[in-house]
C-alpha cells in the first residue's frame, strides 16, 4: 500500500486482495499486515478503531466514496480467532475481511483508503485536525475520521467483469482506446526530433503522448485499460525486443568489438554495483536520504545485502530505447551502434546472473541461513537451463524462415526492362512484403510463446525452477541469427516488425509511468539516478580508454571512449520485470518501498535515456565518419574498407523512375544496418 501520512505508532506492510485479480460477482478477502513500532511501548486494541473506505475513481483526484467500514481491531481480532490484549512494541498483527461483490458494481479502478484512529480519546481530538496528510490521488483529509489518526493507507485495484458480455466490451473499450492513443503517439512523437532540433528522440515523443493519454492526465488510456490489455503487450513486446537484441549478437561481424565489448561490461557491472551499493549504504547510514526499505533492516548485513540487491537491478539497460534510437540515427552499422547494442544486450545478461545471486544473498541475510556452493549452483542451473532452453527454440526459428534463395538483383533488372516488368515487378514487391510480414508475424508468436513458457515456468514446476524469458529469448535468436542462410530473412521480419512493437510498448511505457510514485521518494531517487550514472560514466570510460590501450585495432574514438556511458542510461521493462520478482519471492514489508524506489528511479531513466543515447550517438558517429574520411575511406564498420562493396549493384540507379527497391541481400547488408534499414519507413516500397 502506498501511504497518505505519517505513522504514529502503527505500519502496515502488506494489504493482500484473496483473489488478487478480484471481479464482479466474486467473494473477495482484504487481509491487512503490520507492526506496532517502537514509538509506543504498547497500542491498546479496543481503544483504535479501524476505518476502511472505497472510492470509485474515474481518474486522480475524481472519486466518489461507494463504501465504509468501521470497528474495532479487537472485533477483527475477534473474528479471525484472536483475542483482543494489547499489542506490545514489535509484535506483528493481521487482521482480514471478506466480502461478496455484487454482479451490477461499476467496473473500473477502485481505491481502499484505510485508516486507523482512537475516536474516545477526547484529550487527543484537537490533535486530529494537524495529522499532516501527504498530497495523494483522493485527498485523503476529506474523510478524516474524529480522534487521534494513528496511520493512513492507499490501495488503488481494478475490478473487472464476470460476464462473458461485459468482458468482451471492456477488451473492446481498451483495445479502441490504445488504438487511438498509439495513432496520436506515431503522428505527433515522429515530429519530437524536427521540434527539439535533432535533441529528443521520437520514442521520447512516444512516452510523453502515453503520459498525456494515461490515467494522470487526460485518462484516454484508464488504469482499467493498463490491467487489461498491459500485461499481454509487454510480454509480446519484451519477447520481441529481447529477439531482436539476440539478432544483433553476430560473433563473426563483433569479431573486433568482442573484447571492448567485455570490457565495457565488466566495469561497467563492477564499478555500477560498487558505487550505487556503496554509496546508498553510506548515505542511508548517514541520514543524508531516507530508504524505509533499507532502514527497516534489522542488522548491518542485511542493509548491506539490500544495497547489493538494488544495485544489482541498477546494471539493467533498455534494449528497446537502444534499439528505437539507433533505427531512427540509421546508424546501425557504425562501431556506435554495434557498441551500444552488444553492451545493452550483455549487461542484461549480467544483471540477470548479478540478480539471482544477490537475491539469494538478500535472503540468507533476512530471513537466516548460509550462502553455499549449493545455491549458487542453482543459480547457474536456471541460467543453464535457461540457455538450453534458447538453443532448442532457436532451431524452432530456423524452421519458420527460410533459406535464402538465388533469386537476385539480376533478376530484379531483367523484370525491370522486359515488357510490363514494372507492373511484374510492383505485384512480386507486394507478395514479397506480405511474405515478409507473416515470417515476422510466425517469429512474433515463436518468441512469446517462448517468453510466456519461461515465465509460467516456476508456476508449473512450483517453484522449483525458474527460468529467464529474456535470456531464453535472446538466445533462440542470437542461435538462429548465427545461420547465415537465414540470417538476411530474420533481421528483415524482425525490422518489419520493429516500428510496430516498439509504437504500442513505448506508449503504453508512458500512459504507465507512476508519476505519483517519483515525489514520495524522490530525493532518494534522484540520489541513486547519480549514483548510477556515476558508475556507467566511470567504468565506460575507464574501460574505453584501457581498450585503447590494450586493443589498438579496434580504432576507439576518443568520442567513443567520452560519450559511450551516455547510450547506456536508459531502463524499462528488465528492471520492472525484477521488481515484480522481488515481491513475489521476498514477502516482506520492505518489499513496497523498495519496489517504489526503483519504479521511480526506472521512470526518471526512461525520461532521460533516449536523450542522452540520441545525443551521444550523434557524436560518436560524426567522430567516426571524421576518422574515415581522414583515413581514406576506412568504413566504420568494424574497421573494413569500404572500397571492397563499392561494386555492389545499385538499384536506386537502375531505375530512378521506380519506387526504392531493394533485394534481399543488399538490404541488410552490413548486419545491424540491416536491421535498421526499414525501421520507421525506411526502405519502404
Amino acid at each position: 500500500p502506498a501511504s497518505c501520512g505519517p505513522s504514529r505508532g502503527m505500519e502496515v506492510s502488506i494489504i493482500k486482495l484473496s483473489p488478487v485479480l478480484p471481479h464482479t460477482n466474486d467473494d473477495l478477502t482484504v487481509q491487512v499486515t503490520g507492526r506496532v513500532t517502537s514509538a509506543v511501548e504498547s497500542i491498546d486494541t479496543k481503544s483504535v478503531q479501524v476505518m476502511a473506505r472505497v472510492l470509485f475513481c474515474r481518474r486522480l483526484n475524481d472519486c466518489m466514496p461507494v463504501f465504509h467500514y468501521n470497528a474495532s481491531m479487537c472485533h477483527l481480532f475477534q473474528e479471525t480467532g484472536h483475542g483482543c490484549s494489547p499489542l506490545k512494541a514489535g509484535e506483528n498483527f493481521v487482521i482480514s475481511k471478506s466480502w461478496h461483490l455484487p454482479l451490477l458494481m461499476v467496473r473500473g479502478t477502485y481505491t481502499l483508503l484505510l485508516q486507523f484512529h482512537r475516536p474516545e480519546d477526547q484529550m487527543l481530538v484537537n490533535r486530529s485536525s494537524e495529522y499532516p496528510y501527504y498530497s495523494n490521488a483522493i485527498n485523503s483529509q476529506f474523510y478524516r475520521p474524529e480522534g487521534e489518526v494513528i496511520a493512513c493507507y492507499t490501495l488503488h485495484q481494478e475490478v473487472l467483469a464476470s460476464r462473458s458480455i461485459n468482458v468482451l466490451r471492456d477488451y473492446r473499450d481498451a483495445i479502441m482506446a490504445f488504438l487511438i492513443a498509439a495513432s496520436s503517439s506515431r503522428a505527433i512523437g515522429s515530429l519530437f526530433p524536427f521540434w527539439s532540433g535533432g535533441v529528443l528522440p521520437q520514442i521520447s515523443g512516444f512516452l510523453f503522448i502515453g503520459i498525456l493519454v494515461g490515467p494522470y492526465c487526460a485518462n484516454l488510456v484508464s488504469q482499467m485499460h493498463i490491467t487489461i490489455i498491459g500485461g499481454l503487450i509487454n510480454r509480446i513486446s519484451l519477447a520481441f525486443i529481447a529477439g531482436a537484441a539476440g539478432a544483433e549478437i553476430f560473433v563473426p561481424e563483433l569479431y573486433g568489438l568482442l573484447a571492448p565489448m567485455a570490457l565495457q561490461v565488466l566495469f561497467i557491472c563492477f564499478l555500477t554495483v560498487s558505487i550505487c551499493g556503496g554509496g546508498m549504504f553510506l548515505l542511508v547510514n548517514l541520514g543524508v536520504v531516507a530508504v524505509p526499505a533499507i532502514t527497516m533492516q534489522p542488522t548491518l548485513a542485511a542493509k548491506a545485502s539490500l544495497c547489493l540487491l538494488m544495485a544489482a537491478m541498477m546494471t539493467a539497460r533498455s534494449p528497446a530505447s537502444a534499439i528505437a534510437v539507433i533505427a531512427e540515427l540509421k546508424c546501425g552499422e557504425t562501431k556506435a551502434g554495434n557498441m551500444a547494442i552488444g553492451v545493452t544486450v550483455l549487461s542484461d545478461v549480467a544483471v540477470l546472473i548479478l540478480f539471482s545471486l544477490f537475491s539469494q544473498l538478500v535472503r540468507v541475510a533476512t530471513e537466516g541461513g548460509t550462502f553455499g556452493p549449493r545455491m549458487a549452483l542453482g543459480v547457474v542451473l536456471e541460467l543453464g537451463v535457461s540457455v538450453v532452453l534458447g538453443f532448442l527454440m532457436g532451431q524452432i526459428l530456423r524452421l519458420a524462415l527460410p533459406a535464402d534463395g538465388a533469386t537476385g538483383v539480376a533478376d530484379e533488372n531483367e523484370k525491370v526492362h522486359s515488357p510490363g516488368g514494372k507492373e511484374e515487378l510492383m505485384q512480386s514487391s507486394l507478395l514479397s512484403t506480405v511474405g515478409l510480414a507473416v515470417r515476422g508475424l510466425v517469429l512474433l508468436v515463436i518468441l512469446s510463446a517462448t517468453f510466456i513458457f519461461s515465465e509460467e515456468a516456476a508456476q508449473l514446476t512450483d517453484g522449483k525452477l525458474r527460468l529467464e524469458p529474456l535470456l531464453t529469448c535472446t538466445v533462440a535468436s542470437c542461435v538462429c541469427g548465427h545461420d547465415k542462410l537465414r540470417r538476411d530473412r530474420l533481421l528483415e521480419a524482425l525490422s518489419f516488425w520493429t516500428p510496430i512493437v516498439l509504437l504500442p510498448f513505448f506508449t503504453l511505457a508512458g500512459a504507465s509511468l507512476q508519476l505519483s510514485v517519483v515525489g514520495e521518494v524522490l530525493p532518494a531517487a534522484m540520489a541513486l539516478v547519480a549514483l548510477r550514472a556515476a558508475g556507467i560514466a566511470t567504468g565506460s570510460i575507464a574501460a574505453g580508454s584501457l581498450s585503447c590501450w590494450l586493443f589498438p585495432e579496434s580504432k576507439t574514438s576518443p568520442e567513443s571512449v567520452k560519450f559511450t556511458w551516455l547510450t547506456l542510461l536508459a531502463q524499462a521493462g528488465v528492471t520492472l520485470g525484477l521488481v515484480l520478482e522481488v515481491q513475489h519471492n521476498f514477502d516482506s514489508e520492505w518489499c513496497q518501498p523498495f519496489a517504489t524506489l526503483v519504479i521511480s528511479v526506472v521512470v526518471i531513466n526512461q525520461l532521460l535515456g533516449p536523450v542522452c543515447c540520441r545525443v551521444a550517438l550523434q557524436h560518436i558517429v560524426a567522430a567516426e565518419e571524421s576518422m574515415a574520411n581522414a583515413s581514406g575511406g576506412f568504413d566504420t564498420e568494424m574497421g573494413s574498407d569500404s572500397s571492397d562493396r563499392g561494386s555492389e549493384p545499385d538499384m536506386d540507379r537502375a531505375s530512378p523512375d521506380l519506387p526504392l527497391i531493394t533485394s534481399t541481400r543488399s538490404s541488410v547488408a552490413g548486419g545491424a544496418q540491416g536491421f535498421v534499414n526499414r525501421v520507421y519507413g525506411v526502405n519502404k516500397i
